[in-house]
């Protein structure tokens, strides 16, 4: 079967946009049209000439479009077709710009794709949710580029919540110069097309209510792999708060209440056991109020020097202090009502 005569995709490198190729004539003589949208000059359209010899592509072309006070070289491509029908390949040009491309077919005549390519069995999706999070810009943009190279034709996109909220394309978030230190919550994502007519999604949503991963396609064996991947990379930058022990499953208001439960058979009355109950309770739920007050689900940092040290290890310091001072508040009064401290506090 010969080539498709419409294609449509994304170029990246030196110069980035969307692409729309319009072939005609036989395979070993194929002419027609490119048109590739570039961010922030416009539309440029290419006269193309070339051949495909079954597996690779070849095409250059002049270009057509004149912009004053730019210059546009003559364009060669090479692209080879890979085993999902996608053509994916480099291009450069005369005058040194240089990049890589992904072309998806778009003829409507072409037959659909038969076996386990048309419908994928299950479409998958893992998630993953993380307790506290300290990340800085250099981190954040670690991460990002460890989701980008799973994905050829799409960029990841970088949105930032910080007082107004800003979207950007991973090359343009690097350079962005923002004007706050710290933001409230950012957003990674990241889709393109997968086998079986469905999109391969990963997204990373960090903030003040939640920080979680979700990868998502028809590949579950790449799903579950991308997720493990980010797992590890992001549990480096959890704040061990007092509140959860991640490994462990529990807190310091598990800890609390166990305490309250094995000291209560000690008191004599219903009066004490109920005074220690409530006592801890009312502690339970101020260790959770400060935590929620004042140490950040999501501590997001913007600034071009990361924050030193003794910045990042604050929160954690102070979740074991509140966490301390609690369980000595709950021990003297558990001893108080037992009368220990009958000496210096009259019961």
């Amino acid at each position: 079967m010969g080539l498709g005569h419409l294609w449509a995709g994304r170029a990246f490198g030196t110069n980035i946009g969307n692409l729309f190729v319009k072939l005609e004539g036989d395979d070993r003589a194929l002419t027609g049209t490119l048109h590739f949208n570039e961010q922030g000059v416009g539309l440029v359209v290419y006269a193309v000439g070339g051949a495909f010899d079954g597996r690779r592509l070849t095409l250059s072309g002049k270009p057509q479009t004149k912009i004053e006070g730019l210059t546009f070289g003559d364009l060669k491509t090479d692209a080879a077709l890979n085993p999902k029908g996608n053509l994916e390949g480099q291009w450069e040009t005369e005058i040194g710009s240089a990049g890589t491309f992904v072309l998806f077919p778009h003829d409507a005549s072409q037959p659909a794709a038969s076996g386990s390519e048309a419908t994928p069995d299950q479409l998958h999706t893992a998630r993953h949710h993380f307790g506290a999070i300290g990340i800085d810009r250099q981190q954040l943009t670690t991460l990002a580029e460890t989701i980008q190279r799973d994905f050829r034709s799409a960029q990841v996109v970088v949105t930032v919540v910080a007082g107004t909220e800003q979207s950007r394309f991973l090359n343009d978030f690097k350079s962005l110069n923002l004007s706050t230190e710290q933001a409230t919550a950012v957003k990674l994502f990241v889709q393109e097309p997968d086998r079986g007519n469905v999109n391969k999604v990963v997204s990373v949503e960090l903030g003040p209510q939640v920080n979680t991963v979700m990868t998502q396609g028809a590949d579950e064996a790449w799903v579950l792999g991308e997720l493990e991947l980010l797992k590890q990379t992001l549990r480096n930058l959890e704040h061990t708060y007092t509140t959860n022990f991640k490994r462990l499953g529990f807190g310091i208001n598990q800890l609390l209440f166990v305490g309250a439960i094995i000291f209560i058979p000690s008191l004599g009355n219903l009066r004490d056991r109920a005074v220690l109950m409530i006592g801890v309770l009312v502690l339970v739920y101020i260790v959770n109020w400060l935590h929620g007050r004042f140490l950040p689900f999501a501590a997001i940092y913007l600034g071009k020097r990361p924050p030193s040290f003794v910045a990042r290890a604050t929160p954690t310091v102070v979740s074991w202090l509140i966490s301390a001072t609690a369980g000595i508040v709950a021990t003297l009064l558990a001893a108080y009502l037992q009368g220990m401290l009958s000496g210096w506090i009259p019961k």
